[in-house]
């Protein structure tokens, strides 16, 4: 074998991209498994969830209760008198409802932050499925350059058969075929580096080291996307709309909260007097003392008017959501038809028709007859309608799974 093919040969084993043999396949339903249970954001919502819960436990809790100690008729030096102790206990009470309504408001928020634990789960589960086909891309184009850099092997060889046989215009065919063969193999490389960056990203939202190896991908096989009609009747259930309404029913209880404060606070207590002259009998009594809310309009006003804005607030962003939401899968729909039709066009009709071109064009020029520009443009075009079919499939997936993060569930269940 001839000394250039075969450092080109080396190279190309080099700076190939792993392949389905080099190691175990990665499946989309691992990666989003391990998406679910070991996303580093993750463990951030998770901690906001228990802080939420915590506090549900904390709203609305009893005051301490105050214990007192009074010394009273303590004669100063040389005088007379009979000392007396007074014991005290004093305890607020959390009545007319105020203790539920602050349990309610935490309630509201724990609800909040469990629809931000959802939306963020599946943020990261769209990213990781994102950098899968990007990944699966990436070495479908390897094997797209494989292809060309044979191919293009093959032209070199046809025309060093031509330049043997005493055809001097071969040569530029030769230095031609072996320019694009070095420019593939700089793709190759290219190709290479940056599925260690997509792996590296992927391992994160995994949980694994950013130096293991993924793997090859395997691409799974998708029900059709469901209609639309179908995905928007899902709109209510995102987590947006889901946290919108939490927000509404934490600011509800915090109105409820905020109008209770017209009414006084209640306090009890009881005392025992303890005599220290043995004349005289120890007593005990009881007290009931209120607040009196007399500032109304400095402070209970104000944080009423306060708390019905929040709700309005509430209500507005849950409409603004829905709104959103709705027009975003609407957009996301689209796009996944689109990319649908367009991969059909590719695979149906436009490359199978290149690839008897290119076939054409070889049998020709490699017969004596036909024309090497030819054939080396009609193979590029077919490289980048390759390409072209690639980047269809991820876009169309990548609109499957931009549906699958707005809704917050798999698409499958919808084509139930």
């Amino acid at each position: 074998m001839p000394l250039r093919p075969l450092l080109f040969a080396m190279l190309l084993a080099l700076a190939a991209p792993a392949r389905a043999e080099d190691g175990p396949p990665l499946t989309l339903e691992q990666v989003l498994a391990d998406v679910s249970r070991a996303a580093p954001a993750l463990a951030v919502e998770d901690a906001e969830i228990d802080v939420a819960r915590a506090r549900v436990g904390v709203a609305g809790a009893w005051d301490d209760p105050t214990v007192g100690l009074m010394a009273e008729e303590v004669p100063l030096p040389g005088g007379m008198g009979e000392p007396m102790l007074t014991w005290r206990f004093t305890q607020t009470l959390n009545v007319f409802g105020r203790r539920a309504a602050a349990k309610d408001a935490a309630r509201g928020a724990l609800q909040g932050a469990e629809a931000r634990r959802r939306r963020v789960e599946w943020d990261a589960r769209t990213r990781a499925a994102g950098l899968f086909f990007e990944l699966w891309m990436i070495g479908e184009m390897g094997g797209v350059l494989a292809r060309q850099i044979e191919a293009l092997e093959l032209m070199r060889s046809s025309a060093l058969a031509r330049y043997s046989a005493g055809l001097m215009m071969a040569h530029h065919d030769i230095l031609r075929a072996e320019a694009e063969v070095a420019s593939m193999q700089a793709e190759q490389a290219s190709l290479a580096e940056e599925r260690l960056a997509v792996a590296a990203m992927l391992n994160a939202l995994r949980g694994r080291p950013a130096q293991d190896d993924p793997g090859a991908p395997v691409l799974p096989e998708q029900p059709p996307v469901p209609d639309l009609d179908a995905l928007t009747a899902r709109v209510p259930s995102t987590p947006e709309i889901a946290e919108a309404e939490a927000m509404r029913a934490e600011a509800e209880a915090q109105r409820r909260l905020a109008e209770k404060m017209y009414l006084p606070m209640v306090m009890v207590g009881a005392f025992y007097e303890q005599r220290t002259s043995p004349e005289m009998d120890d007593t005990w009594g009881g007290e009931l003392s209120l607040s009196v809310p007399l500032w109304w309009w400095d402070r209970q006003e104000n944080e009423v008017a306060m708390a019905g804005a929040m709700v309005r607030r509430a209500e507005r962003e849950r409409v603004a959501m829905a709104t959103m939401t709705d027009a975003e899968v609407r957009m996301a729909w689209s796009r996944a038809r689109a990319a649908q039709r367009a991969l059909a066009a590719l695979e149906e009709t436009a490359l199978p028709r290149l690839r008897e071109t290119v076939k054409a064009d070889e049998a020709a020029y490699v017969s004596g007859t036909g024309d090497f520009l030819r054939w080396l443009e009609d193979l590029e075009a077919l490289l980048g309608l390759e390409a072209q079919r690639l980047e269809a499939v991820v876009r169309r997936e990548g609109a499957r799974y931009e549906l699958e993060r707005l809704l917050a569930a798999p698409l499958a269940s919808s084509a139930r």
